[in-house]
């Protein structure tokens, strides 16, 4: 690693907030092969796994000022990785599906309006969550983009488990009356939320 290694995450951590780019590259050295195998492991595609390193590493740069010294670096930048995988899963899955019901259902737009595309269901999507009662949609937003459990957004927002269940049985049935109405299909609700 060279002369000026950084040897503790520490010195690490300071060098990166100074703008050090041989810290950023130490970092890299000591990080990007094993987030490169992490990716892989959940998304079984190379250049899927090549896009959530540099992502992983791009943001860490641009939020350089903000680390602490007393932040592992690990959970930190592994915490990053994994939402980043998430979030490649979830858009994958979605794009999919909207694909899938297309060969299901040749001929037959899974919208109203043949000039919607999948652009508008997120849209739509989206929309439907800002709806959402602001208790309703922090719930939902914990359970379906930080992929947390009933339990533990019960805990992390001192209510009960049971609360949270009804909450979200209350946001999936909002949103989907809002997809219905903008002519989108049930198959495409129970396959995207359930």
């Amino acid at each position: 690693m060279g002369e000026n290694s950084f040897h503790t995450n520490q010195e690490l951590i300071l060098k990166l907030k100074e703008g050090s780019s041989e810290a950023f590259q130490e970092l890299f050295y000591q990080y990007g092969k094993r987030i490169h195998r992490f990716s892989i492991g959940y998304l079984k595609n190379i250049q899927e796994a090549e896009e959530i390193v540099q992502e992983v590493f791009l943001k860490v740069w641009n939020v350089r000022d903000t680390l602490t010294s007393d932040k592992s670096l690990d959970s930190y930048i592994f915490t990053i990785a994994k939402n980043a995988i998430l979030n490649t899963i979830r858009k994958s899955k979605n794009e999919q599906l909207y694909l899938d019901y297309e060969k299901l259902h040749p001929g037959k737009n899974i919208l109203l309006d043949e000039e919607l595309d999948f652009r508008e269901l997120e849209r739509v999507y989206k929309q439907s969550i800002e709806q959402l009662s602001p208790k309703r949609k922090i719930i939902f937003l914990l359970s379906r983009e930080k992929n947390l459990s009933n339990a533990e957004i019960a805990a992390q927002l001192g209510i009960s488990v049971k609360t949270v269940e009804n909450q979200m049985t209350s946001a999936l049935a909002q949103i989907k009356k809002e997809l219905f109405s903008a002519g989108f299909s049930g198959l495409i609700f129970f396959e995207l939320f359930l």
